[in-house]
């Protein structure tokens, strides 16, 4: 990919603009599949623009739900909060492989 296919014009002056914040998660931490933003501000007129997360999104080993790579996986994190993996295995079917986990 060119670097020019990576810059961002603000669509209000045709200035380039920065980014300001990278893979922003919006929505409640309690939805599974978040929409990641990243977010751009132009220096010259301070306009702020959404942008599709680019692609450092993962996807947990445990759970299957996507996230940031720098974010830990909010799925788990809320279990673990919340009663961790015993509580989620009595919400499993019985036939799931893989259920055996220490946490």
């Amino acid at each position: 990919m060119s670097i020019d296919a990576e810059k961002k014009i603000c669509s209000a002056c045709g200035r380039e603009m920065e980014l300001a914040v990278k893979s922003y998660p919006l929505g409640s931490a309690f939805q599974l599949k978040r929409l990641h933003a990243d977010i751009y501000r132009c220096p010259a007129c301070r306009r702020v623009e959404l942008f599709e997360a680019e692609s450092d999104m993962v996807t947990c080993p445990i759970c299957g739900v996507t996230h940031p790579a720098q974010e830990r996986c909010v799925s788990c994190a809320l279990d673990t909060a919340f009663g961790g993996w015993e509580a989620r295995k009595k919400h499993l079917p019985e036939e799931t492989p893989n259920t055996e986990r220490k946490d």
